[in-house]
């Protein structure tokens, strides 16, 4: 929870804005920071479309999501457009693809990728590279949207500390919808 919830407290509630009357594209909805960035965005009162897979809809949509998009099957520039806000957490294509969605005066947020000038101008947008840092008062927002019930970290799987090399695996073989969990025990 502290890490992938302070990146996603950080993002949601220091650079964007967020309100009733705000959309927001939050890109790979479905991971660790994903799910808990929707569900800030939610408590903001945003609206909320995020990229996943076909088979992870239900579950963007349990954690928040208005609209859920597989990017396996669909370009999202061409669904969606007049966007606030963007928080990628793919980099790469994706995130200069980001940059259409965007509403002129927009903004982009990426622990991936550094702003490029050039496509800022090109679209009249803003774009930050998210430094990470964890902080007590970061951590102490977090702390608060968990007491209030306003976030929940979905766990896909467990596993015991000896399977360790499993646990690897499984990242590297399935994108879990939330966390995967090493008990210590």
């Amino acid at each position: 929870m502290p890490l992938a919830g302070v990146m996603a407290v950080q993002a949601l509630t220091e650079y964007f804005q967020l309100s009733e009357e705000k959309k927001i594209l939050i890109q790979g909805g479905a991971g660790g920071i994903g799910s808990i960035a929707v569900q800030i965005a939610t408590h903001q009162g945003a609206y909320v479309a995020v990229t996943c897979a076909a088979d992870e809809f239900d579950y963007v949509r349990d954690v928040g999501a208005n609209e859920a998009i597989d990017f396996k099957a669909q370009r999202f520039e061409n669904i969606i457009h007049d966007y606030d806000a963007a928080y990628d957490l793919v980099g790469g294509d994706v995130y200069r693809r980001s940059l259409k969605v965007l509403k002129p005066g927009g903004m982009i947020v990426s622990s991936l990728e550094d702003p490029d000038e050039e496509l800022m101008q090109k679209h009249q947008v803003r774009a930050i590279y998210q430094h990470f840092e964890i902080t007590t008062e970061r951590l102490g927002r977090l702390a608060q949207l968990v007491d209030e019930d306003s976030i929940k970290v979905h766990v896909e799987k467990t596993f015991p500390l000896d399977a360790a090399g499993d646990a690897m695996t499984f990242l590297e073989t399935v994108h879990p919808k939330g966390k995967v969990v090493i008990d210590v025990k």
